[in-house]
């Protein structure tokens, strides 16, 4: 299957993590990184969606509501940088 670019979509291409019905995402513009929720699929679709639960320009306050919905830590969200710069990557 070939990756997706629009942001809602299962195979996204820009995940950073994804575990446990949440995921991280890098927005297609590479400005902020988005937590989502996978949601069940809508009736006549055949693929779930994912709802976005926040926005972010810093790992501090994604890794806060990260923790708060899943109740977990994440490795690869205390990996990310400080600040997302425009275009960075994963």
């Amino acid at each position: 299957m070939e990756a997706d670019h629009r942001e809602t979509a299962d195979l996204y291409h820009g995940v950073i993590v994804r575990r446990d019905g949440f995921r991280v995402i890098l927005c297609r513009d590479g400005i902020q990184w988005i937590l989502q929720k996978r949601m069940a699929p809508v009736r006549g679709r055949a693929a779930p969606r994912w709802r976005a639960l926040g926005y972010f320009t810093t790992r501090a306050a994604l890794v806060r509501l990260w923790h708060a919905k899943t109740g977990s830590a994440c490795e690869e969200l205390d990996a990310l940088p400080e600040r997302i710069k425009r275009g960075t990557q994963a």
